[in-house]
Parts: structure tokens; sequence; C-alpha cells
């Protein structure tokens, strides 16, 4: 929707940083990379306004150009800075709390991640008290093919893109019981699109198992996932599926406190 030039005057009340600002949100909300003209339409703002604060936020990569060097579209050091704002608000003591709570109750490792770059970067982690367990911090990424949050994105996505990066996926084989190819991984997606979790049956390291769920914004799209992982010595599938309706009130107590359901506890 373009934007009412009665609402955005480019006048000396509008600061450069809430120019800025008004011209950031319609590139990260672009579905595609938006060229200067479409730019400055969106905003109402001149288009010398536009291409100058275009060329100040590329000089410092907060925007970048496309393939084709017209459109341009998030730059490197504003997604460094979303990650990290995202890292450090999964971190704040409201979150780790709702998900200690989790660990608390299963006595076993939770982890908080984004699908970034094709993997699953993980936010935030709180690892259970058991001496043995799996050692990853926040920051972490893991590969999508063969674990459960990973799955659990892959079957989020439009079913069209997801069908688009299948053969660019790279189906590393850490177990035997990795899948390796694509077929398999389309079954595998069709079945958690119906069930609503994603499961990782030691696919990633041999004697661990996990659960995922998603965490979704208000419009039902997949904002992160919130899994749990244990040795399969100490905790059998069967058992970590027993614990769902906790996973899913806790994913509902995270997205409450971020604030994608439209509210926010904090």
């Amino acid at each position: 929707m373009l934007a009412n030039n009665d609402d955005f005057r480019d006048d000396a009340k509008t600061t450069a940083i809430q120019k800025a600002t008004r011209l950031m949100q319609a590139i990260a909300t672009a579905d595609d990379p938006q060229q200067l003209a479409e730019l400055a339409q969106q905003v109402g703002m001149p288009k010398p306004t536009v291409h100058r604060l275009l060329t100040q936020l590329e000089e410092v990569g907060m925007v970048g150009r496309d393939l084709g060097g017209k459109g341009f579209t998030i730059g490197a050091t504003w997604l460094q800075l979303a990650i990290d704002s995202l890292i450090a608000r999964a971190k704040q003591p409201a979150i780790r709390g709702i998900m200690r709570k989790l660990v608390d109750q299963i006595q076993e490792s939770c982890n908080l991640g984004i699908l970034q770059d094709y993997e699953v970067l993980y936010l935030e982690r709180v690892e259970c008290d058991w001496p043995l367990r799996m050692q990853l911090r926040s920051g972490s990424r893991v590969p999508l093919h063969c674990t459960a949050s990973g799955k659990m994105f892959l079957a989020s996505m439009d079913p069209a893109l997801f069908e688009k990066i299948l053969p660019n996926l790279r189906f590393q084989k850490f177990t035997n019981n990795t899948i390796t190819n694509a077929g398999a991984l389309r079954e595998e997606i069709d079945a958690i699109r119906s069930a609503g979790f994603s499961t990782n049956r030691e696919e990633y390291n041999l004697g661990l198992i996990g659960v995922a769920i998603p965490i979704r914004r208000r419009d039902k799209s997949v904002a992160a996932t919130l899994s749990i992982h244990a040795p399969s010595f100490r905790m059998s599938l069967d058992t970590a599926l027993g614990h769902l309706p906790l996973l899913q009130q806790t994913a509902a107590e995270i997205a409450s406190e971020i604030g994608l359901n439209g509210q926010s506890t904090g």
C-alpha cells in the first residue's frame, strides 16, 4: 500500500533518522528488492532525498543492492545487527525464565531458533543439569535437513519455495539415520505439515533425539522454533512427544512475551 503524502511530508519537521527509518521499513517489508522510484513512492519522499539516504545507508552496509544492481535490499550490517538484537532479546531474563521453567519440568535442554541463511540459528539455549548433554551455545548454527528445528522451518515454508530450494540443499550425512535425498525429505516434510511438530531421530548426532514446534506470529507464519533435545538412552522419542503440551504452552508464553501475537507481558 502506498504511503499517504499528507502523512509523510518531506519537510523540515521530519528528521533524517525518521526518514531513514521509514525507508528501511519499506525495504524490510518488501517481498522483492525495491528500486529507487518504488521506494520514493512508498515512503512519500522526493527521489533526490531517497537517493541521498540510500547512498548513506549503503556506505555503512545497512542496505545493499540485488544482483542486478538496481534494487535495494537489506545489507550485511543490518542483517548482523538484527541477529545480534534477536540474540540479545532472547537472553532477556523473562524469555530465559520461560525456557528455564520448561527445562526444569522435563529435565532436558531446550533451544529457541530462527531461520537464517538456510540454517537454524540458535538465539538461546537453556541447558539441563545432567553432566552428559550436547554442548551448543546461543549463536550456534545447525543444518535444516537433519534437525527437528530445521525440518520444522522447511515444513513452514510456502510449498513452492520449499520445492525451489530443495535441489540446492546439501544433504550431508551425519549418521545412518540422516535423510540424504530430496524424495525422502519431501515425504518427511509432508508428514510434519500434517502433524504440526517435527522430530529428530538421531539424524544429526547418534544417540540424540529431538522434538520441535513452531512459534507463530499473529498471522500464523512461523517466526521461530522451540525444541528439546535429549540423549536417547535417557529419554525416548515417545516420551519426548509426550511433552508436546508443555512445549506448546511454552511457545505461547514466548510468543506473548516477544509480542508476536500483538501483546507483550514485558
